[in-house]
């Protein structure tokens, strides 16, 4: 009978010019520079199954994380978020950049049974997910450029004109995309939904390939539309979304319950969640999962939106 061959464990902390890896079976904690050739030589010291946890920086970790992944080994990105929880969990109080390395491994060597590996995008899917975030930071940045010149009177119509032909033009650059991907028909379904423009489609389609997803509940949760309920014997606390993943998803998603609840069956939806007591703006949530949950629901079954047929038969 062959011997079962155990996995070493990686945790990898990356910055824009050094990689600091932490042994998990050694406590072995080495730093490379986060060079592409550096990288290359590295793993020729590697054989046998291999495991790698890495906290994803920017882009600074894609180099390392497409060249483990081609190498045939296992690939796990760590949400910040949970890590952070994750050290509170195991009281490590100091924060170093070998000290993270070392979480990273012990998480995943504790905690693997409930990660999914990593998978690269094609290029492509990586250049449109890529559009999204950029999208977002301009959205930001307008935002953020409105509100400090709301109180002058210096010409700057010009300039926020500008950056609309951007936006219009990262918009188009993004159905283009998801046209070469295939995607069309998928992108027709999500906009067939009641409040669903096109950039809302776009962002909907774009999550949906991301990923092999189980179910809808792990489409919400991936989005982080997901409840997290916190209770302990008589105490209730109060429910909060779990606020995981691209936080434009999000944004737009909330941004589409508006014009959706022009579409009756939303609008009552939507009133439902005030009648329980819920805020404006749980209840727009509410509304916004419930989108998201229709739209994994007509990608996976590969039907468009029917107001007669879907009117109240998709719970949140």
């Amino acid at each position: 009978m062959a011997k079962r061959v155990k996995k070493i464990t990686l945790g990898v902390d990356v910055s824009k010019d050094e990689l600091v890896v932490c042994d998990w079976d050694s406590e072995e904690i080495i730093t490379l520079e986060n060079k592409a050739s550096t990288i290359k030589d590295w793993f020729k010291s590697w054989y046998g199954p291999v495991r790698i946890a890495v906290e994803p920086t920017s882009n600074y970790h894609l180099e390392f994380v497409e060249q483990a992944h081609a190498l045939g080994f296992e690939v796990y990105l760590i949400n910040p978020r949970q890590l952070a929880n994750y050290r509170k969990a195991v009281d490590v109080r100091n924060k170093t950049d070998p000290l993270d390395a070392w979480l990273l491994a012990r998480f995943l060597a504790r905690e693997s049974d409930s990660l999914r590996p990593f998978k690269p995008l094609c290029a492509q899917s990586k250049q449109l997910w890529s559009l999204l975030k950029r999208r977002a930071a301009a959205v930001k940045a307008r935002t953020l450029l409105r509100q400090s010149f709301a109180q002058t009177t210096l010409p700057i119509k010009a300039l926020f004109s500008e950056i609309q032909r951007v936006l219009d033009r990262i918009d188009q650059r993004m159905v283009d995309l998801i046209r070469k991907l295939g995607w069309w028909a998928d992108y027709q379904r999500c906009k067939s939904i009641p409040g669903a423009g096109k950039l809302n489609a776009a962002a909907l389609v774009t999550v949906f390939h991301r990923g092999a997803f189980a179910g809808a509940d792990a489409f919400i949760s991936f989005i982080g539309l997901d409840i997290c309920v916190r209770e302990s014997g008589k105490f209730k606390g109060k429910s909060k979304l779990s606020k995981r993943g691209e936080p434009e998803i999000r944004r737009l998603l909330f941004c589409a319950t508006q014009p959706a609840r022009s579409y009756q069956p939303f609008d009552d939806y939507y009133s439902k969640q005030l009648d329980k007591g819920r805020s404006k703006i749980a209840a727009k949530c509410a509304l916004a999962r419930k989108i998201a949950r229709i739209a994994f629901t007509l990608m996976t079954k590969q039907q468009s939106f029917k107001k007669q047929e879907i009117a109240y038969g998709i719970s949140p």
